[in-house]
């Protein structure tokens, strides 16, 4: 007998330590000067893309994402190269805002980074294209039969992933928002 899991997807998951009081001021200094934009999400505030970071509270963030994807470009067969943050961005999601089902496409790996995460304020889901087929044919919900897999925002909490792989963000139901930090990694 063998086993072998095909078709696996890491998610790296991250405890830091950082300054989210100093972060989070910085998040809301910019909604007041950034009327933000709409791409996945429905209801919440998303920022401009940031591709410089001197001048913001997110230096340890930064260094931190970037040497931890060295490590994680070689688990997925990324090629060696130079790895840096293309681009991030900020979300403040109120009660009842969420971000659609999509992916990062042209970045390699993506990540978000959790300043404010009430309880109940929206799990970030994985999803699979054939989970339709997988209620039916295997109903007990295993990580080889689930056609999600979620993982609730904690504060101080980052976690990193392949770019490709289907995500969505569940409704905030807290009465508090939900600030995170996203990325995209070359």
């Amino acid at each position: 007998m063998f086993l072998e899991e095909i078709f696996s997807t890491p998610i790296y998951g991250f405890d830091l330590e950082l300054d989210v009081d100093s972060i989070r001021y910085w998040c809301y200094s910019v909604l007041k000067e950034n009327p933000g934009r709409q791409i996945s999400n429905i209801g919440g505030w998303q920022s401009e893309d940031f591709r410089e970071f001197g001048n913001t509270p997110l230096t340890d963030l930064i260094l931190y994402a970037v040497k931890e994807s060295h490590n994680i470009a070689k688990d997925l067969g990324i090629p060696e190269g130079d790895r840096w943050v293309e681009n991030l961005w900020i979300n403040i999601n109120p009660k009842y805002s969420y971000n659609q089902v999509h992916v990062h496409p042209e970045a390699r790996l993506s990540g978000v980074f959790y300043v404010s995460a009430p309880e109940k304020s929206g799990d970030l889901c994985f999803t699979r294209s054939n989970g339709y087929a997988l209620g039916t044919v295997a109903p007990n919900l295993t990580r080889y039969s689930s056609p999600e897999w979620c993982y609730p925002p904690k504060k101080n909490r980052l976690l990193i992933f392949p770019a490709w792989q289907e995500h969505h963000v569940k409704a905030n139901l807290s009465d508090e928002d939900r600030v995170s930090i996203s990325f995209n990694i070359r």
